[in-house]
This record gives structure tokens, sequence and C-alpha cells, in this order.
């Protein structure tokens, strides 16, 4: 649905029409309050254009839990590739009141709680919920300035895959989810790849038999809130890990294996030539003491509760490369042959629309649980919101069945009875289209 506002005034206007806002509208057409999901593009559209080509969710299809979304049976361990996800996105919010192609350039106090400025006329609202992305702008450091104008530099946001590169190598910054994927995508093209690895840690895609997210799903830390997380765990990024191909461990000493030149961190750019850190020994020994903690807490809780399980194998991917040596401190970008540096290096809040004081320096919406201070205006979709799940599609269900419950006490005064589930119809999607 796009076009006009058919009237000015809304219970609810939820902003952004990705998993977060439709999860919530959701819950709100179940509890039958008045409201909109703007999205000022297509459902789901960062899925589809800020996503290379062959990019697959790193969690199994059956951790896609949408609320109201039918699970089917017998799913294991397949992953849901970019375009079948984003298809997915559109069928489910079918019966929901979503209108594409408006934006919302401002948000401010209001005659009847907040007044919404977009590209298709004002409304009022009683409440707002911020589901625009907590991480949605692509952010690059400033040193991206500095490099050599011959060079070709692009955010993973734009990446699709390596035949749209221009000829020659590649250096990727970053060794997160992003990087190490991205990595591994253009090494199986057959392009020379470099890649600035950073500290992140790893899981294995499998161990004992199991998927790793199995496990964390079994021993409860998809559900652990943040209050019980220690502040270190919450501030760390997702485990390197890939949905690709059927799954797979993403390791750095496997991605050398496989071609790619790996080096520190990338501390300072100065025209043609990069310098880097001191690091990767360290960068790789990181990686390796979370895997090593992983399957830890894993024979732990095995043991724990007399699991069958099966034996305790290292993915081959993760075994020592006893042909890393010292890594280069500086490298010259043409005499490398590097003609693109692609920046994975993070994306930042969708937030600049937001005229309210309830940002804090980094444009992220300051809230508790998605409770910000402001009567009636939450926040959802950001990492670790409530939980560990909050930034999986696993945990987002919950999240916005806290935020609709919030919204029915601010809009009544006190909680509105749930309907009994016959009264809500599930939306019967599989989960491969």
């Amino acid at each position: 649905m796009d076009g006009h506002f058919d009237t000015e005034d809304q219970d609810v206007v939820i902003v952004g029409g990705g998993q977060a806002g439709l999860a919530v509208s959701w819950y709100l057409q179940l509890f039958g309050i008045d409201h909109v999901v703007l999205e000022r593009d297509d459902v789901g559209e960062s899925w589809r254009s800020a996503r290379w080509d062959s990019f697959t969710l790193v969690t199994p299809a059956w951790m896609t839990r949408l609320p109201g979304l039918a699970q089917p049976q017998g799913v294991g361990e397949s992953f849901t590739a970019r375009d079948d996800f984003v298809a997915l996105l559109h069928v489910y919010s079918r019966s929901l009141p979503v209108r594409t192609g408006v934006e919302v350039t401002s948000v401010r106090p209001g005659p009847t709680g907040y007044r919404l400025i977009t590209s298709s006329g004002s409304l009022n609202a009683r409440s707002v919920v911020a589901a625009s992305g907590a991480q949605r702008v692509p952010v690059t450091p400033l040193m991206a300035a500095r490099l050599h104008s011959t060079v070709t530099q692009i955010h993973a946001s734009r990446y699709r895959n390596a035949a749209a590169l221009p000829p020659g190598g590649v250096l990727v910054v970053g060794s997160g989810q992003s990087g190490g994927q991205i990595a591994d995508d253009l090494a199986r093209a057959g392009r020379p790849v470099f890649l600035a690895t950073s500290r992140v840690g790893r899981v294995p895609r499998r161990y004992r038999g199991r998927d790793a997210h199995d496990w964390t799903q079994e021993m409860g830390l998809d559900d652990q809130s943040v209050e019980q997380a220690r502040p270190d765990v919450v501030a760390s990024a997702h485990p390197l890990l890939s949905g690709a191909r059927g799954g797979h461990t993403v390791a750095l000493q496997q991605l050398a294996r496989d071609g790619v030149t790996l080096l520190g961190r990338l501390v300072d750019v100065s025209g043609r030539v990069l310098h880097f850190g001191d690091d990767l020994a360290e960068n790789l020994h990181f990686g390796d003491e979370g895997a090593t903690a992983f399957r830890r807490s894993v024979d732990e809780h095995i043991d724990r509760y007399g699991l069958e399980a099966g034996s305790p194998d290292w993915d081959p991917a993760e075994l020592p490369n006893h042909q890393l040596g010292p890594s280069p401190r500086e490298l010259d970008l043409i005499t490398a042959g590097i003609r693109t540096v692609i920046w994975c290096t993070g994306f930042g809040p969708d937030t600049e629309w937001v005229d309210l004081p309830i940002l804090n320096d980094r444009g992220h919406v300051v809230n508790k649980a998605g409770v910000t201070a402001l009567p009636g205006f939450y926040t959802l979709g950001a990492p670790w919101l409530t939980h560990r799940g909050s930034g999986l599609l696993y945990g987002v269900g919950t999240d916005a069945s806290h935020i609709a419950r919030h919204l029915v006490a601010f809009l009544f005064g006190s909680p509105r009875p749930l309907p009994g589930r016959a009264d809500a119809a599930p939306v019967d999607v599989p989960l491969a289209l």
C-alpha cells in the first residue's frame, strides 16, 4: 500500500518496514490497535540492496521466528538465501498496514503526542515506534578520505559480487562476519584478496554433530537477558560464521590456505601507502580462544545433563596454518596490485529523522529495553535490546511483543487481554520459497 494518507491521525506510527517493524505491527493488529507502518523504500529493502548476491542468513532457517509465521517441519540445517528472505518478508507484510515509498523526515512533539513530517504529507500519532534500523547507515573511518584517488573504494553494503569490481586485487578491511564472508566470496571467484583483520571471535559451524546455533539455543544463550550478560559480551561483535553453501566455518587460517593474504589491523592511510598494526597473531589467537571457549561450554553442558552427542572433532577449517609468518606493517597499493578497497567497518543507526532529545552522541535512541524517556516513543530492532536474541530473527518477535504490550498499557491505561491464538491466523509462509 502506498500513496497519500487517508487520515492524519493514528494511534501508532511504526517507522521502518523491516522484520522489526513488521513484527510489532503483527502484534498491534492482533490487539486491534489502529496503526500504520511507514517504509521509505520497499519492504525488506536493506536486505535486498545492502547485501551481496551470494549472501545467506547466518542463522539456520528454524531461527526465523517472526510472530505468526508458520514454521515448516523438518527444516534441519537449511539456510535462507538473501532473495528468499526478502520474498518471505513481502508475503508476511501483505496482511499488515504497510505504506511503502513514504520517507519520514522529521518527528517532533505534536497535538496528540507526536507530529511526523513525511514525503507523503504529515500526520499525528499518539505513539511512535522507531524501527528504521539500528545498524543501517554505512560507517567508514576518516582515513578513507586519504586513500589514493586511483583506487575504487566501497562499503560492504555496496558489494555485490567479484565480477562487478574493477580488475585487480581487493583489500577487505575488517574481519567480522561481513568481512570474512566477502573475503571468502572473492577468493572463491579467483580474485587476489588482502584482508585487514580485526579482533573478532568465531565459533565452529557445527560441533559434536549439531549446528552451533542448536547448542546456543539449547543452552539458553540466545535468551540470555542484558542484565545476565557480561558487558564485554554485550559489546562484542557477532562471531565469524557463514550460512553460505549449506553453512560452514569461517576461520582466518583457512582463508589464508585459500589464498587470502592476512594483515594486521589497518591503522592509517597515506595515499597509496597503507599502514597496519603488528596484531595479526593476536587476532588469530582471539578467534581461536572464542572457538575453544564455545567447545568447552558445549562439552560442559553435555556432561552436566548426560546428553548423547557426536565426537568432539575439530573442523578442518580451524586447524593451525603453520605457513603463516609475520605480516607486513606497510603496503603500497599500486605495487601490491590492489585496485579496490571494501570497508567492512559496520553500520550506524538511521535516526536523522528523530528531532527529539533522546539521541546519544552516536545517534542511537537512548532507551531501556526499547522504552524511551518520552511517553509513547519506543525503539525496536537493536542488538541486545532486551536479550542476546534481539539482534537475530530468532528474538525479534520477543522484543516486538514486549513493545506492543507497553503500547497497549500506554494507550489504554492498562493491559488489554491478548486474543486467543484462534483469533490470529498464522502467516503460512515457507522458509524456502
